[in-house]
């Protein structure tokens, strides 16, 4: 994807990846991964991704009945690690229990990395989830429609 820097995953004391967390990479890389999401796995006319398998982890209506937004969450739906947001649009995010996220908007091309953390782990029970959701939605109203 064309990454700056080498990212770095946290791993266990007989060298296996921790998979549920964990992982860094500077803001640059994170919004570099943000816009491969966004095109679908795709950069410079070669799929990094398997183009499939991305429409299958961020398209709601794809998922389960059970892993649809409201059943999922009583907002978002799930998918193979991605948050998905209601509605006709494909749009997802990628969620750190901090707060750090990753907001993918393909239509639209559009991103927004977050890095700034909550002081808890349960960003719900903060206002910050509520703030970082309305700057995304204002953002993607201003370049499309919610």
């Amino acid at each position: 994807m064309g990454a700056e820097a080498d990212a770095t995953w946290t791993t266990t004391a007989d060298g296996s990846e921790v998979a549920l967390g964990n992982f860094n990479a500077t803001l640059r890389d994170y919004g570099r991964l943000g816009m491969l999401l966004a095109n679908d796995g795709a950069v410079g006319g070669k799929q990094i991704v398997p183009k499939d398998y991305l429409l299958d982890a961020t398209d709601w209506q794809r998922q389960p009945p059970a892993f649809a937004p409201g059943k999922a969450t009583p907002y978002f739906g799930y998918g193979y690690q991605f948050w998905l947001y209601p509605g006709e649009k494909r749009r997802f995010a990628l969620l750190g229990v901090y707060g750090q996220s990753i907001f993918v908007d393909p239509e639209l091309k559009l991103v927004m990395v977050v890095t700034a953390a909550a002081k808890n782990a349960n960003v719900g029970k903060e206002s910050f989830a509520f703030e970082r959701g309305a700057v995304w939605r204002g953002i993607v109203s201003k370049y499309g429609r919610w």
